[in-house]
């Protein structure tokens, strides 16, 4: 009997630690992930503000022109 109880409680501990580790893991992806985001959209709207002062500057070459 005890030693049916010691084996379902080291049963158990290894599959709780399996669970913690495989959280922690997916913790850390998710945090990767988000920062992956943040940084595609800060790229975004770095190449927006690029674009609109390159549309800004053919504006002021083309009325310099005319």
């Amino acid at each position: 009997m005890f030693r049916a109880e010691a084996k379902y409680r080291k049963e158990n501990k290894k599959e709780k630690d399996l669970a913690v580790s495989e959280r922690n893991d997916m913790f850390k992806q998710h945090h990767k992930l988000v920062s992956e985001r943040d940084d595609l959209k800060s790229e975004l709207e770095r190449k927006k503000r690029l674009a609109q002062q390159a549309m800004a500057a053919r504006g002021e070459i083309k009325h310099f022109l005319d």
